[in-house]
């Protein structure tokens, strides 16, 4: 049997005004096993969509490495540095795939020019962010994303979301006039 609470409110007077019995999350469910890592960051690869065939294994093993520092929910190669959320470098990048300059800077072009990464403007910083075709690191695609993929999103999005986005862009395009 799980563990519950009760969650109450109360007027002033202390009448009760609505009352709601609520179970504590169990990570563990019979017939399905633990729910390991639960309140992990994850990353997300889809195996209906591969990376390009240009790619030999070991530079693919090299891309998922790059993966594996994606920063939270962004999708942004990222890291904390004194409370707060800055770029890593190309250096930083290279430092963390193990290639030398020479071998690392065809490596880079190849990933730019295939747009697995792509150098995005955020929050007044340049950052490098992995297409959310081929790894995702969040749960819903936000703006920022899809407008900095939007062509490469398009084959695999529905027509009424890619309009959904446009709207959204669109909003945000005339708040900025408004304050303009």
């Amino acid at each position: 049997m799980g563990k519950y609470y009760k969650k109450m409110s109360i007027t002033e007077d202390g009448e009760v005004v609505e009352e709601k019995v609520i179970a504590f999350y169990n990570p563990f469910k019979e017939g399905r096993g633990y729910n390991f890592k639960y309140k992990s960051i994850f990353i997300k690869s889809y195996l209906d969509i591969p990376l390009p065939d240009v790619f030999t294994d070991a530079e693919i093993g090299k891309i998922f490495r790059l993966s594996r520092h994606i920063y939270s929910d962004s999708n942004l190669l990222a890291r904390r540095s004194n409370n707060e959320i800055v770029p890593l470098t190309k250096q930083e990048i290279q430092e963390i795939i193990g290639l030398h300059r020479t071998k690392f800077n065809p490596f880079w072009k190849k990933v730019l020019k295939h747009r697995i990464i792509k150098p995005i403007k955020y929050c007044d910083a340049e950052y490098f962010c992995f297409n959310p075709i081929y790894f995702n690191s969040t749960t819903y695609l936000p703006l920022h994303l899809y407008l900095a993929f939007q062509d490469e999103l398009k084959a695999h999005l529905p027509e009424w979301v890619v309009n959904k986005y446009l709207d959204m862009q669109e909003k945000i395009e005339k708040k900025k006039q408004v304050i303009n």
